[in-house]
């Protein structure tokens, strides 16, 4: 069906409701649709358990192994001792610790658990939407959902891979730069630590953009689905938001045509809303007596 087919479908839905007797919303605006903040929280905490084993490991480094690596490298200075060998042989162990304990497979359960809850978090703010001021549900089938939130998981599982893996060789670069450096056991290994941290707040960050991601593209896929061509951009003002996506707020903008920042959710962390334009699903006498 095409957009102005699917409008006069519910069109005609809604004048068979309002014939059976059936009152139908006066409120023409949609509610603002809420942003899964919390669903947000959890994916960052779950994606920080699952990459666990990387940051346990390099822990132990710090304790176990980087004493004796300092040492060989003072060492080093009146022989011929490698420490390289070292920090290499070490991160080798690091990277076989990670992959046997962060796995596809768990990756893959934590994302797909995750793109769910959100999928249904977003049906209910999306249906909400239609159902205020339409008084019935959207005409939608999804066929595509299955595509996009395997899309999702593969993507996660990937990147979930990539905070370990790039972890590990920043640690690797750091810990030879700092024993060639000539630094003290003590240095170096607050220096590991506060670079644990930054692929920490990496993992975190690519935790909430995953699920912004994921909430501005259903939402624009259930809208388009169910006829919708145009919205209004619903920025979130928290101190947080971007100049340019506040300069989008309460403006409208079709799916077809995207604004420079993108639809709401394209841009890095964006957590930005579209409230769906219904005007045209209403009747002209329901609209005048609104």
């Amino acid at each position: 069906m095409t957009p102005s087919e699917k409008i006069a479908a519910i069109r005609r839905r809604r004048a068979a409701v309002k014939a059976s007797g059936r009152r139908l919303p006066r409120r023409k605006k949609p509610p603002r649709q809420i942003y899964p903040h919390g669903l947000e929280r959890e994916y960052e905490r779950a994606v920080l358990r699952v990459t666990e084993p990387f940051f346990e490991s390099v822990r132990q480094l710090i304790e176990r192994d980087l004493p004796a690596i300092v040492a060989t490298r003072d060492e080093a200075l009146r022989t011929d001792a490698a420490y390289g060998e070292m920090i290499g042989e070490t991160i080798g162990a690091v990277r076989i610790n990670v992959a046997r304990r962060v796995t596809e497979a768990s990756g893959a359960e934590v994302s797909e658990s995750f793109a769910r809850r959100v999928a249904e978090f977003n049906r209910t703010q999306v249906d909400r939407q239609f159902s205020t001021v339409l008084g019935i549900a959207a005409l939608r089938q999804e066929r595509w959902l299955e595509d996009k939130l395997s899309a999702f998981v593969t993507g996660n599982v990937e990147l979930i891979k990539d905070i370990t893996e790039k972890g590990a060789s920043d640690v690797s670069k750091l810990l030879m730069a700092r024993v060639e450096a000539g630094d003290s056991n003590r240095t170096i290994a607050k220096a590991v630590r506060e670079r644990l941290e930054i692929t920490k707040r990496r993992a975190q960050f690519i935790a909430r953009d995953q699920v912004a991601k994921l909430n501005g593209k259903l939402t624009e896929l259930r809208q388009k689905e169910a006829g919708v061509e145009a919205y209004i951009w619903r920025a979130v003002k928290d101190g947080a938001t971007r100049a340019s996506h506040l300069q989008n707020d309460g403006k409208r903008f079709r799916w077809d045509s995207p604004p420079a920042t993108g639809h709401p959710g394209e841009d890095y962390q964006c957590r930005c809303t579209a409230e769906p334009v219904l005007d045209e699903f209403i009747e002209a006498p329901v609209s005048q007596a609104a």
